[in-house]
Formats: structure tokens, C-alpha cells, sequence
């Protein structure tokens, strides 16, 4: 019997519904690592939560200060115009004019004030969206997070699963070599290789074994050895061979 040779084929291509190859190791691990991204994310997440606060406060200040200044203004400018109009009673032609001006500061005034009114509904409309952006933000980055995890422990489960898997047929007298290596990016590789590598000396010193019983057989049968004698070795010749040929 010659040495059988592994041909080196390409490795199949990774498929999604197969990156969860060991569920109880990958999901561990990726539960791991995600509860110490919630911790590092609740972290940062309570850092700005304080800084947009203060900065909704201060522009919320900032549009109270604007709102108290539009109502000084007017009443400012509605003394003046009173003090006018006490000043120049006996003026007919005053009327008219204090008349104009009073509408016009009436109509500065609410100009400013529904351009408070509309900055208010801004600030509230941009404090919402950026609670919302941090929330989806956080979702979206602990996703990624977990989908990395389960991709980068799928390179590293998927050596482990073969290699046990080599482990167990060498275990049950299968001394098969895989045909094909790991896939590009796999870890583990030189631990992969060092297996096949046992697995296949074994097939060839098995093979060897089987060639050197087959030539004891032979000679036993020239000898005229005992029928019992010759049952023995030819049940172990084909021990060695079904083993071979597993």
C-alpha cells in the first residue's frame, strides 16, 4: 500500500448563518465584551448628558435673557413715548405720530417675541433629536460591537471546532487528514497545521504497519503457520486497513 498524499483544496467560503460555529463560547464571550462596552458607553453617555444639559441651559438662559430684554425695550420705549405725549398735549400733530410710533414698537415687539417663541421650540426640538442621537447611537455601536465579537471569535471557534474534530477521529482510529487547510484571516493556524500534521504521520506509520503485517502474513502463509495464527493476522490486517480506510 503507497502513502496517501492530502490534496490541498481551497477552503469553502464563509457563509453568515454559519459564523456562530460554537454558540455557548461566541455568545459568552460576546457578552463579555458587550457589558463592558454598556459599562464604557453609560460612562460617556453620562458625560454628555452633562455637557448638552449645560449647553441647553445656557442657551436657554440666553433666550430668557433675550426674552426679558424685548420686554424692557418695549417698555422702554413706551415711557418714552408717554413722557412725549405729556410733554406736547397741546401738539394735534403729535397725535398722529405717537400713534405711528406705538405701532411700531408694538410691532418690533412681537416680531422679537415670535422669533423667541420659534428659538424656544429650536432648543426643544434639538434637545429631543440629541437625546435621540445618543440613544441610536449607543444601539448602533453595542450592534457592531456584538456582530464584531461573534466575526472576530468566529476565526478563532471555527480552528478550535476542526481541530477537535481531528482530535475526535484520531480518538476513534480515523486517520483521515483534512483535504483542505483554514480559511484566510482564521487563527490558530499553526496549531491546525501541527494537528493535520500528527494526523498524518500516524496515517503513514499506520500504513506502514499495515505493509509490514501484510508482508508477515505472506510469510506466515509460505510457513505453513497454523490456521489460527494466520486468522489472527489477517483479522488484524483488516483492522489496519478498515482503519485506514475510514
Amino acid at each position: 500500500m503507497t502513502t496517501s498524499s492530502t490534496a490541498q483544496q481551497a477552503a469553502p467560503k464563509r457563509r453568515w448563518r454559519n459564523f456562530l460555529l460554537d454558540t455557548s463560547f461566541q455568545l459568552k464571550l460576546t457578552a463579555y465584551i458587550v457589558g463592558v462596552t454598556l459599562v464604557l458607553s453609560a460612562l460617556l453617555g453620562v458625560f454628555l448628558v452633562r455637557s448638552a444639559r449645560a449647553l441647553m441651559q445656557e442657551t436657554a438662559t440666553a433666550v430668557e435673557a433675550r426674552s426679558k430684554a424685548a420686554e424692557v425695550s418695549r417698555e422702554l420705549s413706551s415711557a418714552t413715548l408717554s413722557n412725549e405725549l405729556l410733554a406736547r398735549m397741546d401738539d394735534p400733530a403729535f397725535e398722529a405720530a405717537f400713534r405711528e410710533k406705538a405701532q411700531t414698537i408694538d410691532a418690533a415687539y412681537e416680531q422679537e417675541r415670535a422669533a423667541i417663541v420659534a428659538q424656544r421650540a429650536e432648543l426643544e426640538w434639538r434637545q429631543r433629536a440629541t437625546w435621540w442621537v445618543l440613544g441610536a447611537f449607543l444601539l448602533a455601536f453595542i450592534a457592531v460591537v456584538a456582530l464584531g465579537t461573534i466575526v472576530v471569535t468566529h476565526r478563532v471557534a471555527g480552528p478550535l471546532l476542526r481541530i477537535r474534530r481531528m482530535v475526535g477521529e484520531v480518538a476513534e482510529g480515523k486517520l483521515r487528514p483534512p483535504s483542505y487547510g483554514l480559511r484566510d484571516g482564521d487563527e490558530l493556524k499553526d496549531l491546525f497545521d501541527a494537528t493535520r500534521t500528527m494526523m498524518q504521520r500516524l496515517r503513514e506509520q499506520s500504513e506502514e504497519d499495515a505493509r509490514v503485517l501484510a508482508k508477515a502474513l505472506e510469510v506466515a502463509e509460505r510457513g505453513g503457520a497454523s490456521g489460527e495464527s494466520l486468522g489472527e493476522l489477517r483479522a488484524l490486517e483488516s483492522r489496519f486497513r478498515a482503519r485506514l480506510d475510514a
